[in-house]
Order: C-alpha cells, then structure tokens, then sequence
C-alpha cells in the first residue's frame, strides 16, 4: 500500500495532466451532438458527388422554408378576426339618454340609437391593420358566433352620419344621440391570435413520401429544389430516427473516440518534438484551455442556428500559441482544432480549407512580430484569405461568381476584427501563466528602456559587454534551435546587478585604479558574487519577469571567483580557505538560452583580457573555458548536447575573432 502511494505521489505531475486533458476532452464531447450525423455532404444548385442515393426507409417529404413561408403567409390572410358585441355599452348608452330631461319627447329616438347598436359600431383603434369592406370576421353576440363582411359594421363616424342625414330628427335630438354613441363592438385580440396559432401550429411541414428502396438523386445530378429537400428529408428523418438508446450508445461512442485521437495526435506531438512544454504543468494547462475554447467556439452554432459559423474568429487560436510559442507548433494546434470542428459544421470540408489556409497565413504573417500594431495587418490579411478561399470555392462549385453569398463575406469581415481581440488575451495568458510573447520581450530589449538606460548611464563598460554578449548568444541560439529574441534579451539584463558597485568591474574601471587592491581577497568574492544577488532584487523591484530573472540567476551557475580564491590562498598560505565564500550560489542552467548566456558571457569577458589576439589565442580561450564549464558540471540540467556546444565553440569564435579584427589563418600549400 505504502508503495503504491509513494509511486502515486511521484507520479502526481503526469495524474493532474491526464485528469486535465479528460476534463477537456469530456467537456467538448457533452457539447458534440448527441444524435447521429448524416454522412453526405450537399448543397443546392451543386451536384451530387456521391454514390446513386437510394430511400433507406419510407419517410415523408419536407416542405421548403419557401413554400411554408408562403403557406403561413395565406393562412394568416385568411384567418378571421374575432370582435364581440358588448351589451353593457349600448344599455349603458340607451340608459343614458333616456334619463335626460328631454325623455318624453325622445321616445322615437332612443329606439333609433338601439337600431345602431344592433347594427353594430366597431372599434378599429386597437387593431395593427383595419380589415377591407369584404373581409369575413367573427363577431360573439348573446352567446354564438356568426361570420359577417366587416363592412357591414358601422364606423362611429358612418353611425354619427347616419344620424346627421336623416331627415326625420329634429337638430337637437340629433346632437344628443350622436353625444350618446358609443363603439359596442370590440376586438377580441386574444381570440384572434389563439385561433391564428392553432391554424399555423397544425400546419402541415410535409407534402408526399417516398417509399423504401427509391432512387433520391443519382451521381452527378443537379441537387435542384426538389432533391435538395428530398435530402433533407432524409437526412432529418435520419438524425432523429437514431433516438433509440443503443444508437445514442454508438454515438457517444464514436464521439469519445473521435475526440480522444485528436488529443492523442496533439499530446504525441508535443511529447516528440515540444518535451519542454509537456513537462510543464502550466504549458500543458494553456495548450488545453486554448483548444478546448477553440473548439467549444465551432460548436456554439449548432446551438444557435442564427449564428454564422465564420463569423467566429478562430484565427485568435494559433495567433495566441505563436506568440508564445513557434509557429509550427501553432499552426499543428490549429489544424486539429479545426479538424475536430469541421465534423460539426454544415459543410465541413469546406470550413477546414478556409479556416486552415487563414490560419495558416495569420501564422506566417507574424514570423517577425515586433509590436503588437503588426496585428491590425495580420486581421486585414485574414479577411483578404478569408474572401480569396472562398470565393475560390464558389467558382469552382457554380462555374461563375454571380451566385456570392455577401453575407459570408460579412461575415468574414466580422471574424478578422474579432481577431484582434487576441491583443488583450495574450496580455491575460501572460500575466495568468507567466509567460513571456515576443512582442513584449521587443519591449524590454528596447534599450531605449529605463533600466537599459541606467545600465547604459552607470556602467557603460558593462553595457557594451552586455550587447556583446547578447549578440553572440543570439546567433549561437539561432543555430542550435531555441528562442533567440528570449536569449537576446536575457544577456542585456544579465549583468545589472553590477550598477550597485560598477568600480569594481573591471569593464567599467577606465582610469587604472583597480579598487580591489585596497581590500581583502574575501571581500572582492563577495562584491563580485553579490551583482548577481543585487541583479535579481533589481529585476524584481522594476517587475521583470521571472524568466528573465532566471538568466541572472544562472549565468554564472556554482562557478567559482577563481582570481580572488587564488589570491586568497596565496595570502593564507598553508591555512585552508572556504571554498564556498567565492562560489557563486547558482542554479545551474536549466535551459538552452541560459546555458548559451553562461558560455557567452565567460567567453566575451574573458577575450577583452587576451594579450594578443589570434585564430589560435582566440580558440584555445574558446575551448578551454566552455570545456571547464562542462567539466564542473554547469550543463547538466540543460537541454543542451555536444553537438550543440561545437557548434557554438565554432560560432564564437568566428564572432569574436571578426571584433578583434583576426585575420584567419589560411592553410599553405
């Protein structure tokens, strides 16, 4: 038992990552539909690339959206409207006029008023449009329903003319009841639409069958109007016939397999050819966060249909991995995501071309990242590959680009600006996980920077070695592999601990004295080992980040202040000296650009110091203090081989022979 946890404990770091990537894959795969996918691609106006397609089954034709819409569109003509006589207003009227003063001699009027109301007067102010004369309604009286021609109501206008015109009222009497009328038919509203609902809701969506074993469409032929819904008929019949759990079974099945590949390909990926990243907890959590979003992103459309797929900007995905990261490792992670999403869009073959070449181009147009204005041209480069990919595809389907679709386009447009939201993501991936984008270490090597410039300021001897020592590293990484802007800038903050004492560099003492001959040996170790202890408090006080603090660190990894232990020795004679007061506390390099810095930096202090300056000095310098390095064991956490080393023994001692102005020395013969 104490075995298996001790075993389980050791192995914590490989459990978190493969419950991780579980997690991801379960989310995406809970998100896929749970119905089974009609295996044939098809579009109206196209031809059918497949096989003669024969009925599987008897299933029932859909009727086209068109020929609803126009259905629905009658019988919301058609639909009467509902209106109900109300008695308690004409009483209430009758009962009005017949209180007044004038009653006795209005007998004949009161029942003129009641004749109107019978006839009805219709209250048209609440409805959207008013019915033509002709047009059949509704109208509730005393309990029933009876349908009349709306015209055969009365206006309050028409019923107060009626009044007005006839002959056999006095003037009075007919300002009173005209004062009197009142609209006793209502629209019923409620009614109306129910019944309304009720017809459209009973709407047949189907029109005719076909029967099992019946030929649909054959190869080659034009899926016209009528195929085209044909197939879809089919195809819906097919994704909802499959509802039975064994089905649902199999598709949970073949969804889980689906997606597990694709997380395999990505982790076998990164574990032969990215062994860094997955050995990195936090790496591996970005890599999976960034695709699972990704692919979360093509599925929202399948939840909201009116929601254009390209409008969703999945060019953000392998713009944020390269800015972290290289750009094939980008575009791989791209491509899967992708993959993965084209078995959920409609047309999938065509949405991983365009989507992969957009990609693809984001990616290469940001090689040379500068600054982060770069990515406005790279949004305008993606609508341009968006359009040229697509319109590709439509010339070659129609024979024309008459038949555009400028909603697509807009809809491209929308995906390329969206794009540019990977601005502040990447400024969000960096300050959640660490990390460092090439646009923000082209900020810090700017030496244009505050802390460069005091560097420049104090220690300008320090400096200059600083710029050498970057360029040297720069071009070894570049050779080797690695990343060589990290390395560049790396070196330019590498020494800045040395503005604390810079007098007693000896780089920066420019009129002889050399204040470390008026203290002890001990002392001189300690100013020394201490610029890289004062470096790293200096790079957290102006918010360095760690990645660049870990080449203060290292560069001189457990070295030894060889010069001043010697002199201390000396000075001891047979009493022993601590080893340990002029050792440098490290770590060690634990990366190719740290371990390139280390032998950079040994190599460009050490050179300024030769006597004389030749092929042969210049190389036995080279060679003896990078195989001292090795020696003591400086390396051996680095990614780094020796091959590597021997290529950038080589590498520096071109660089520094072409400072010193070293002619080569060419074999005689």
């Amino acid at each position: 038992m104490k075995e298996l946890l001790l075993r389980i404990q050791n192995s914590h770091d490989k459990i978190y990552k493969s419950l991780l990537l579980i997690l991801c894959a379960g989310i995406i795969i809970y998100s896929l539909p749970s119905e089974g996918k009609f295996k044939y691609e098809f579009q109206e106006g196209k031809p059918w690339l497949h096989e003669n397609l024969y009925a599987p089954f008897d299933f029932a034709i859909l009727k086209s959206d068109k020929q609803l819409e126009i259905e629905r569109a009658e019988i919301v003509k058609q639909s009467p409207f509902f209106f109900q006589y109300s008695d308690s207003i004409s009483s209430l009227a009758v009962s009005q006029l017949t209180s007044s003063n004038q009653w006795d001699s209005l007998k004949m009027d009161t029942n003129r008023l009641a004749k109107l109301f019978e006839i009805g007067i219709v209250q048209t102010n609440s409805l959207e449009e008013e019915p033509s004369e002709n047009t059949l309604i509704v109208v509730q009286k005393e309990g029933h329903y009876e349908e009349i021609e709306f015209g055969e109501l009365l206006s309050i206008q028409e019923a107060a003319s009626e009044i007005r015109n006839d002959s056999g009222l006095a003037p009075a009497s007919k300002e009173l009841i005209v004062n009197s009328l009142q609209q006793n038919v209502i629209y019923n509203f409620s009614k109306t639409n129910a019944v309304l609902e009720q017809k459209l809701n009973s709407l047949l969506r189907t029109h005719g069958k076909i029967e099992k074993s019946e030929l649909i469409v054959a190869k080659g032929e034009l899926v016209n109007e009528e195929v085209y819904w044909k197939l879809n008929s089919l195809k819906s019949e097919f994704e909802h016939s499959k509802a039975d759990e064994l089905s649902n079974l199999f598709v949970i099945i073949g969804k889980t397999i689906l997606v597990f590949i694709i997380f395999f390909v990505l982790i076998l990926f990164l574990g032969i050819f990215r062994q860094n990243i997955l050995n990195t907890n936090n790496r591996v959590v970005f890599i999976l966060i960034t695709f699972t979003s990704a692919v979360l992103m093509g599925i929202v459309p399948l939840y909201i249909n009116e929601l254009n797929v390209y409008l969703l900007p999945f060019c953000i995905l392998p713009i944020v991995i390269k800015a972290f990261y290289d750009e094939i490792m980008a575009a791989f992670i791209h491509i899967l995501a992708i993959i993965l999403i084209g078995f959920s869009v409609p047309n999938g073959f065509e949405f991983v071309y365009i989507q992969s070449i957009a990609g693809l181009i984001a990616v290469f147009s940001l090689v040379n990242l500068k600054k982060r204005s770069q990515l406005l041209g790279t949004a305008a480069i993606i609508l341009v590959t968006y359009s040229i990919a697509h319109l590709s595809i439509i010339m070659m389907q129609e024979g024309t680009w008459h038949n555009i679709e400028l909603s697509n386009f807009y809809a491209f447009g929308g995906a390329a600006t969206l794009t540019l939201l990977s601005y502040p993501l990447i400024y969000i991936f960096e300050k959640l996980f660490g990390f460092l984008s090439d646009v923000t270490l082209m900020e810090l090597s700017d030496t244009n920077s505050p802390l460069l410039r005091d560097l420049a300021t104090k220690t300008p001897g320090t400096f200059q070695h600083s710029i050498q020592v970057a360029n040297l590293a720069e071009n070894a990484i570049q050779k080797i592999g690695g990343n060589p802007l990290l390395v560049r800038t790396g070196a330019l903050y590498h020494d800045i601990g040395k503005m604390e004492s810079p007098q007693y560099f000896i780089e920066n003492q420019i009129s002889g004295y050399n204040p470390h001959d008026d203290i002890e040996p001990e002392e001189s170790g300690e100013i020394i080992i201490n610029h890289v202890i004062n470096g790293i408090e200096l790079a957290k006080k102006h918010n360095l980040p760690e990645v660049l603090i870990d080449f203060i660190r290292t560069h001189h990894g457990t070295s030894m202040v060889k010069y001043f232990y010697y002199k201390a020795k000396e000075n001891e004679g047979n009493n022993p000296v601590d080893e340990k007061e002029f050792t440098y506390p490290g770590p060690i390099p634990f990366s190719k650009e740290t371990a390139v810095l280390m032998m950079a930096d040994a190599c460009e202090a050490a050179s300024r110091s030769l006597k004389e300056y030749s092929s042969e000095s210049v190389s036995n310098l080279i060679d003896s203090l990078i195989e001292g390095q090795a020696n003591e064991g400086q390396f051996q956490n680095a990614d780094i081989t020796y091959k590597d080393i021997t290529l950038i023994k080589g590498i520096f001692k071109k660089m520094i022979m072409n400072i010193y102005h070293v002619r080569i020395e060419y074999p005689k013969g």
